[in-house]
């Protein structure tokens, strides 16, 4: 299935999924190994199954609304770049009074408290993982 949308935001992906009726599921955590096992160790203990052509449509233009969907989405006034969420004082002084402005235009909030703040980061290495001995990625 091809997006019909004109937007070229939207496109198509390959998804996987993972069986959860999988017996092995049932004893031990899934994984994928990302290197070649010792002998007797499968790579995966899951049954995946790809489905490709999966339309991913642009959720801006998507005409989502909070009653009917429980989310919506709206625009901030201004924005900021990567980098500039690594200074605090950015964050509080620029970040957050859009997001406030944002949240209380796009609900018609009479009052909109903002309790706490918090950037989360990968490890700058993410998603690389180093090759081991047996020159697997």
């Amino acid at each position: 299935m091809v997006p019909t949308s004109k937007d070229p935001l939207d496109t198509a992906q390959t998804i996987r999924y993972a069986h959860a009726d999988n017996p092995a599921l049932q004893h031990e955590k899934a994984y994928i190994l990302n290197y070649n096992p010792v002998s007797g160790v499968a790579k995966s203990n899951s049954v995946i199954e790809y489905y490709p052509e999966i339309r991913i449509r642009n959720l801006r233009n998507s005409g989502l609304s909070f009653e009917e969907n429980g989310i919506t989405m709206t625009e901030l006034e201004g924005c900021m770049s990567r980098e500039d969420f690594d200074d605090e004082t950015k964050v509080e002084d620029f970040y957050l009074p859009q997001i406030h402005g944002a949240l209380g235009k796009a609900r018609e909030a009479d009052e909109v408290h903002i309790f706490d703040c918090m950037i989360r980061k990968r490890e700058a290495a993410f998603p690389y993982q180093p090759k081991g001995k047996d020159k697997a990625p």
